[in-house]
């Protein structure tokens, strides 16, 4: 009885593990699922949060309680913002002379119904608002006359326009395009003003004379862009009539030139750069490889690096020994080049290449790094020259936002809007001209 006892308790245990085994391996499988599905969610939010994102669209952090707190305690602690400053005149905002001075007037007072004579002072509301009728039909009568001496039809020279819309409406159109787009929306919207027969198709033309007419503003930014010491470049997707395309972006401080193509290959940034002899300062595209003066991005290095740098300690502590030496670079970048300091930090940038070797799951970020060599460090042997990229990402950003609103460009007039007008707008802005004045003079 006793063996048959024993016998029988170590069936039961057997029977037991056998169900913890598999109790252990369904949670075993759950877990193993449950990382499948945190993988793809990560691989899916990656394509909306990466290296490529600026900074302004990344996903923004979840800040702890304990923070939160102490950020609160801190503000608490601050002195109230002071408000507008003492003997300020209209906080800061700038107004223009007044095209017209309108005077209100009391002949008797509104309380005792007495004469109130002259008045002793006035006050003064500046308004700016558009007339009450935005958009005017003016006939212009053109007189003529009979020449004394020839006996020919003589009258004046008038600087109108070839059909029945004026300059000002035109360059409107034009403005509102830039920001919408949208034909239908800029004709409904300028209906609405007192411009009753402007249709879409009246949209279109104004735009497409616009783009014959800008164009050599834009060839002489193409010209004045290669004087320059140094240029951004980047590329962003863009499609032709539902098929892949891009547009390039090439930037300078005061200069913008885009260019609509069907490819990404380097052979239209070389068309278009033709004889510059300056530096070009871009990210880690092989498209640029071709240039040999080239300064690479570091602040698109430190976002590639840094979610690496998430997941993995060991990718992390070198992530820290290039964000020190980033810093550095920005103080050698405000002086004359000094060539000890220079191969000091070549030796570092190498030293942090040869710790990431071993490291599993850098590798990515050790070819980025190796493929740049000695590329980013150019911009401290040239003045002026930024050790970052950004400029060009900022600047593109219209571009992406037009990508957005309409998906792609449908035909040639679509790429030659983006290589002309918003080249030309875009330079304007940069350099703080009045677009709507610029346009008004453009002959069409």
């Amino acid at each position: 009885m006793g063996w048959c006892s024993e016998e029988h308790q170590m069936t039961s245990w057997r029977q037991r593990l056998r169900e913890k085994d598999r109790i252990i391996e369904a949670q075993q499988k759950e877990i193993d699922e449950l990382k499948e599905e945190i993988r793809k969610i990560k691989q899916y939010l990656k394509a909306f949060d990466n290296a490529h994102t600026p900074s302004s669209k990344q996903l923004k952090k979840n800040i702890r309680e304990s923070d939160s707190k102490d950020k609160e305690s801190e503000e608490k602690k601050k002195p109230r913002f002071p408000g507008k400053p003492k003997c300020s005149n209209g906080g800061g905002i700038k107004l223009p002379k007044p095209d017209d001075v309108i005077e209100h007037k009391l002949d008797v007072c509104p309380i005792s119904g007495k004469p109130l004579g002259e008045p002793v002072g006035y006050r003064v509301k500046t308004i700016i608002d558009f007339p009450d009728k935005p958009i005017q039909t003016i006939e212009h009568r053109i007189m003529q006359y009979i020449s004394p001496e020839t006996g020919e039809i003589v009258e004046a020279k008038v600087d109108l326009s070839r059909d029945i819309y004026g300059k000002n409406i035109k360059s409107i159109a034009i403005m509102l395009k830039n920001l919408t787009n949208s034909h239908d929306k800029i004709s409904d919207f300028l209906r609405e003003l007192g411009a009753p027969s402007f249709s879409s198709k009246t949209v279109q033309n104004i735009a497409t004379s616009y783009i014959f007419a800008l164009e050599p503003i834009q060839k002489n930014i193409i010209h004045e862009l290669k004087k320059e010491s140094y240029l951004h470049s980047d590329e962003t997707g863009f499609r032709e009539d539902g098929k892949n395309g891009y547009v390039w972006g090439i930037f300078t401080k005061t200069q913008a030139i885009f260019l609509a193509v069907k490819s990404r290959a380097a052979k239209h940034f070389i068309k278009l750069i033709r004889n510059f002899k300056g530096v070009i300062v871009v990210d880690g595209y092989g498209g640029y490889d071709f240039y040999p003066l080239k300064q690479r991005c570091w602040a698109h290095l430190i976002r590639e690096f840094k979610e690496l740098a998430k997941e993995n300690p060991e990718i992390d502590v070198q992530f820290r020994r290039l964000l020190i030496l980033y810093e550095k670079l920005k103080e050698m970048n405000t002086g004359p080049p000094i060539e000890k300091e220079i191969d000091d930090a070549k030796w570092i940038l190498a030293d942090i290449l040869t710790c990431l070797k071993p490291i599993k799951g850098a590798k990515k970020i050790w070819t980025y790094i190796k493929n740049g060599g000695n590329d980013w460090f150019t911009a401290l042997y040239y003045e002026g020259v930024p050790l970052h990229n950004n400029h060009a990402e900022r600047e593109l950003r219209s571009v992406v936002l037009l990508r957005k609103a309409i998906g792609c460009y449908r035909n040639w007039k679509g790429k030659r809007w983006i290589d002309v007008v918003i080249s030309t707008i875009h330079t304007w802005k940069l350099q703080g001209q009045n677009i709507f004045q610029n346009l008004r003079v453009i002959q069409i």
